[in-house]
C-alpha cells in the first residue's frame, strides 16, 4: 500500500545546486574523401547537480521511502541560436527520515555534453511531485582560458572498483556542487586536468592557496608533478580540519618552467557549523512535532503563532534540544511501538520513549493469575518508572502508573497493575 506523505515539506520550490565543470577534449576527424586525418579540439561540459533530500516529494511504502525526480534541461548556444534539450528521470530512496536528517543527505545527478567554443545559457529544472525548481546561468567558454580545466570540488575521491558513473579514469570522484562542508569533513578534494603540456624533464609546479574572507592566507601548499603526457589529470586532498566556519577562496596555479606559462583557476567553498547546530529549516521530519516537550498551554500558544513566529520559536527550541536524537526517537517509536491503527509516536509508550529516551531496564509480564494483564515496566537510571498495562489484551499498552511529576497516572486502572509491583511500592501509593 502506498501512502502519500502530505504536507511533509511545506515549501513548494526546490532549491538545488549546479556546478558545471568544463574539460578540453581532443577529437580525431577523418575525411573519407580526401583520406586525411586531422586533430581537433572540443569542450565537454559536465553538469553536477546536488539536491538536498528534504527538497523532494516522497511516497512511502511498507518497505521503503522513495522519490521520483524529473529533470528537464536545455543548453542554448547564444552565438548560433541553437538549443539542445533533453529530460532525465531519476529515482532515489531514503533509509529513514531520521537517518537522512542525521547525515544531511543529498542526491547527485551528473550528466554532460560536448560543445564548441562559445557563449551558452543553461537551464536545469527539477520536478518532484507538485514541487519544482530551476537553475539558470550563463557560461562562456574561451580556448585561452583552458590551459587547465575547471576545478571539480569533491567530498570524496577513491579508487573505483564498481564502474560507477562518477568515474574519472580509475578513480571515483564524488562531487559536492554546493561546496558546503560541515565541520565533520576533514578534507576538501579536488580533481582537474592540465592541457598543452610539452613532456620533458622539468616538473610542473602546482600551488594551492586558500584565503579566508578577510584575505588572509590560511593554507599555502606547493607540489611538483612530472610531465609524462600532453594532458594529465591531477587529484588532491587538502586538510580543512582546523578551519573555522566561514567562506574561503581556493586558487590553484599550474606553472610550466619550460615555457614560463601559468594556468590558474579559482573556486570558493564554505565551512559551516556541525549539522546538530544548524537545524533551522522547514521540511525536516518531526521538526514541528514538539508537543511532548511543552505544557498544553505553551503548545496551544505555539499553534496560534503566525508562520514567522513559529519559525523563530522552533529555531530557539531546537537550539536547546538535539534534533537528530529526537528525530531518531520518533522514527524508532513509529517503527517498533505502533499499536493497532496508532502509529508508535502517538501511543503512550511512544510518547514516553520520545520524551525520555530508551529505558535502562525493562520488566515484562509474568502472569501471576488468570485475570492478570500483560504489562511492561520501564525504569531509568534517574529513578523514573513507568508502568504500562495491556488492559484489553490487544497489545495496546496504557500508561497506568508513573512517579514522574509531569506525567499522569490512571488511578481507576490501578487494579490491573501486577501484584508484585504493588508490594514493592510504599504504603499509601495507590490510595
Amino acid at each position: 500500500m502506498i501512502l502519500l506523505i502530505a504536507n511533509l515539506f511545506l515549501i513548494q520550490n526546490i532549491d538545488f545546486y549546479v556546478d558545471p565543470v568544463v574539460y578540453l577534449s581532443k577529437v580525431t576527424i577523418e575525411d573519407t574523401v580526401t583520406q586525411t586525418v586531422t586533430q581537433g579540439e572540443i569542450f565537454y561540459i559536465e553538469f553536477n547537480c546536488e539536491i538536498p533530500y528534504h527538497e523532494l516529494h516522497y511516497e512511502k511504502s511498507d518497505s521503503e521511502i522513495v522519490t521520483q525526480a524529473v529533470i528537464p534541461f536545455e543548453i542554448i548556444n547564444l552565438d548560433k541560436a541553437d538549443t539542445l534539450a533533453d529530460t532525465l528521470y531519476r529515482s532515489f530512496s531514503l533509509p529513514s527520515f531520521s537517518e537522512a536528517a542525521r547525515q544531511q543527505m543529498s542526491f547527485l545527478v551528473q550528466f554532460g555534453l560536448h560543445v564548441l567554443e562559445g557563449r551558452y545559457k543553461y537551464r536545469i529544472n527539477v520536478i518532484s511531485g507538485d514541487k519544482s525548481g530551476t537553475v539558470e546561468e550563463l557560461l562562456a567558454i574561451t580556448r585561452a582560458d583552458y590551459g587547465m580545466s575547471d576545478i571539480l570540488c569533491a567530498k570524496e575521491i577513491t579508487v573505483d572498483t564498481t564502474g560507477d558513473y562518477l568515474k574519472k579514469g580509475n578513480l571515483k570522484v564524488v562531487p559536492l556542487p554546493s561546496r558546503k562542508f560541515s565541520e565533520r569533513y576533514s578534507k576538501i578534494f579536488l580533481y582537474y586536468e592540465i592541457y598543452d603540456i610539452d613532456p620533458d624533464l622539468k616538473d610542473m609546479e602546482i600551488r594551492y592557496e586558500i584565503t579566508d574572507s578577510l584575505g588572509q592566507i590560511v593554507r599555502d601548499i606547493s607540489q611538483k608533478v612530472s610531465k609524462k603526457y600532453t594532458s594529465q589529470a591531477v587529484n588532491a586532498g587538502l586538510s580543512i580540519a582546523q578551519f573555522k566556519p566561514g567562506i574561503y577562496d581556493l586558487k590553484v596555479s599550474v606553472t610550466d618552467p619550460a615555457t614560463d606559462s601559468t594556468a590558474q583557476k579559482n573556486i570558493t567553498f564554505t565551512i559551516s557549523k556541525k549539522v546538530s547546530d544548524e537545524v533551522s529549516f522547514e521540511g525536516l521530519p518531526y521538526y514541528e512535532d514538539i508537543a511532548y516537550f511543552l505544557t498544553p498551554e505553551a503548545f496551544k500558544k505555539f499553534q496560534g503563532l503566525p508562520k514567522g513566529g513559529k519559525e523563530i520559536f522552533l529555531q530557539k527550541f531546537w537550539s536547546q534540544y538535539d534534533y537528530n536524537e529526537i528525530a531518531a526517537r520518533f522514527a524508532y517509536a513509529d517503527e517498533h511501538l505502533s499499536e493497532g491503527h496508532k502509529t508508535g509516536s502517538k501511543t503512550d509508550r511512544g510518547r514516553i520513549y520520545i520524551k525520555y529516551g530508551p529505558y535502562d531496564q525493562l520488566i515484562t509480564s509474568v502472569l501471576e493469575r488468570q485475570e492478570s494483564r500483560p504489562f511492561e515496566i520501564w525504569e531509568y537510571e534517574n529513578g523514573l518508572r513507568f508502568v504500562f498495562v495491556d488492559i484489553r489484551r490487544t497489545n495496546e499498552f496504557t500508561l497506568v502508573w508513573t512517579n514522574s511529576t509531569t506525567e499522569k497516572s490512571e488511578p481507576t486502572l490501578f487494579e490491573y497493575l501486577p501484584e508484585s509491583f504493588k508490594r514493592e511500592m510504599p504504603s499509601g501509593t495507590f490510595n
